[in-house]
């Protein structure tokens, strides 16, 4: 069974590696969140207009 203090650093080093990854520029992930965006526009125009 591990002490506190090693848990904590593990905790604060995960949450130090998440905050690290939303800083970097990915485009995938905004090439995905654009298609996301334009497919859901065109099922819902083409909703409306049926």
């Amino acid at each position: 069974m591990q002490s506190r203090t090693p848990m904590q650093d593990q905790i604060n080093n995960r949450i130090e590696d998440l905050m690290n990854e939303h800083s970097t520029t990915d485009w995938d992930e905004i090439f995905q969140n654009a298609t996301t965006l334009s497919l859901v526009l065109i099922f819902m125009t083409l909703g409306l207009n049926w």
